[in-house]
């Protein structure tokens, strides 16, 4: 993959690390980060590894959006996949799903480098994360393990990446589709899988319109909306909102 940007009259091209590219992009709320971007300027700067996007797509993409120049920074991790890991596993609350997919691309990542390695005689940095050498069940175990989901799941999701549609990824990266229900998908032809891969991304935006409009409708209690004093705030489990503030007494 890869992003392009026009900025000082001249183009600039950016490819995406293939370390970067074993999570998936998020592509909620783009065009928001673009406008604070073109707003406020780009607070962190996007990092390159072997003059490529290590950490920072987002950024780079509503860099492009917003017309405005990256900045970037130069780093070189001792073990770049853990650093991504690092970043990225953790702050965006990936599901088990989720997690299965990139537990995959790890195993498979680390097999090419592996591979690489014998095929080029030359004795170079082992990887990081040392997977077993023995049985495909015990790499896909250790790769699981690495993510906190079960091998099985590395399993489904491997099935998924190697037989899926580019729609059917997709949907199991972005949380429509649970990895389980993708792997059976696979077996099936293209169009089925791209027909189940629409519906399901279908009744995931009616979902979360429904959420959201339920979510706005709890926000105020019974007693904020006929304007009234709330006398147990708490125990209504809703947060306390500034009209409840300024109509609570104040201690004397």
């Amino acid at each position: 993959m890869m992003g392009r940007l026009a900025c000082y009259r001249q183009e600039v091209v950016m490819e995406f690390h293939e370390i970067a590219n074993i999570l998936p992009m998020e592509k909620g709320s783009l065009s928001s980060l673009a406008e604070d971007i073109a707003k406020n300027g780009q607070q962190i700067p996007i990092e390159l590894y072997e003059g490529k996007i290590l950490d920072g797509r987002r950024r780079w993409k509503a860099c492009e959006i917003a017309g405005v120049a990256p900045k970037t920074v130069e780093v070189n991790p001792d073990d770049p996949v853990g650093y991504v890991k690092s970043l990225n596993v953790h702050r965006r609350h990936l599901t088990p799903s989720q997690l299965s997919m990139v537990a995959a691309r790890f195993r498979s990542y680390y097999d090419r480098q592996a591979k690489e390695r014998m095929e080029s005689g030359v004795n170079q940095h082992s990887p990081p994360v040392n997977l077993p050498e023995g049985s495909k069940s015990d790499a896909r175990d250790a790769a699981g393990k690495e993510f906190g989901v079960s091998g099985k799941s590395v399993d489904h999701a491997t099935k998924v990446l190697e037989k899926g549609v580019p729609e059917l990824i997709e949907a199991v990266e972005e949380g429509r589709i649970a990895v389980s229900t993708a792997a059976i998908l696979a077996n099936e032809p293209e169009e089925v899988q791209r027909d189940k891969a629409t519906k399901a991304k279908r009744t995931y935006t009616a979902n979360r319109g429904r959420h959201q409009n339920a979510a706005n409708r709890q926000a105020a209690c019974c007693c904020e909306r006929r304007g009234l004093r709330c006398p147990k705030i708490r125990s209504h489990g809703y947060r306390t909102t500034k009209a409840h503030q300024e109509r609570r007494p104040q201690p004397g």
